[in-house]
């Protein structure tokens, strides 16, 4: 954890993905003391042990914090509306059971994919940002995706989600269908994607020619600065365009957060005890990531 003393001052902080681990969030609130607003980078809930009170603390939070939505959010959407079935790792069983789970999930399908209160601040996605996408661009597909979530017909939109996979690169969709998935895919899940834009929709590259979304997204975008989660073996990457905040808390490393409303950016941190049920994918090789300007 930081040496600093908690903040006298509100600030603005982004948090790395909590995945239901309260306790560690409760503990790098009270290092960060007084704040005015949260950024949430996606996956609140689920693998860690306390989905319930963490999804309820958001909802009583819900006026000074901004989240995406991550992979887990939206598989604890669709398990709360019995679209797909339990998995090995879902720690979800206590906030369904909650009497205030429709509250919250009804809120929580409310939320962005993508969310950036200017055109010259942060923008945060779970994620990644397609390297085709400027960020007015991938904002507008997020838009689609939100507004079918939002939609009467929500429980068809996530239904058809589940039906097969998406497609691996954005000129490969050949109808809306294939176009919603990539951009759930994509702004939810992705980490691996080659030059010609194939993506890889798996934990480690298939082969050399895959590159972190990033590396691609930077060298193709000469706008934009990111806030993100999902990748765990990564770890914590603070770089000038970028804050990829998952440190694996789930998997017992830390939980961060960003203080993103001064410079340099003030980065905090608690240890985290190892919630998950499955092996760490933190054995995993470490891979070097360049630095981008």
């Amino acid at each position: 954890m930081s040496d600093d003393a908690p903040s006298a001052v509100p600030g603005v902080y982004a948090i790395g993905d909590l995945q239901g681990c309260f306790a560690a969030l409760r503990e790098l609130l009270s290092a960060i003391g007084s704040y005015s607003t949260l950024w949430l980078a996606g996956d609140l809930i689920n693998r860690g042990p306390q989905s319930r009170e963490t999804l309820a603390w958001a909802f009583a939070e819900q006026d000074r914090i901004r989240l995406v939505l991550g992979n887990h959010d939206l598989y604890a959407i669709s398990r709360w509306a019995g679209l797909v079935k339990a998995k090995k790792s879902d720690t979800l069983a206590a906030l369904l059971d909650d009497g205030k789970a429709a509250d919250y999930f009804h809120w929580l399908r409310q939320q962005p994919l993508v969310y950036q209160e200017q055109s010259d601040s942060w923008a945060m996605v779970h994620a990644a940002m397609d390297a085709e996408w400027s960020l007015a661009e991938a904002a507008g597909h997020a838009e689609m995706v939100q507004r079918a979530l939002r939609g009467k017909n929500w429980k068809r939109f996530l239904r058809n989600l589940w039906e097969r996979d998406a497609p691996q690169r954005w000129r490969d969709c050949r109808t809306e269908e294939d176009a919603q998935r990539f951009r759930v895919a994509v702004l939810t899940r992705a980490r691996w994607v080659r030059e010609d834009g194939l993506y890889a929709w798996t934990n480690e590259p298939p082969d050399s020619s895959f590159l972190p979304w990033h590396q691609r997204f930077f060298a193709a975008q000469p706008e934009g600065s990111i806030i993100c989660g999902h990748w765990a073996t990564q770890g914590l990457l603070v770089q000038e365009r970028l804050l990829a905040l998952d440190s694996g808390c789930v998997w017992g490393r830390q939980l961060s957060a960003a203080r993103i409303d001064i410079t340099p950016i003030r980065i905090l941190q608690v240890h985290c005890a190892p919630y998950a049920q499955a092996s760490s994918p933190l054995a995993s090789k470490r891979l070097e990531h360049a630095a981008h300007a």
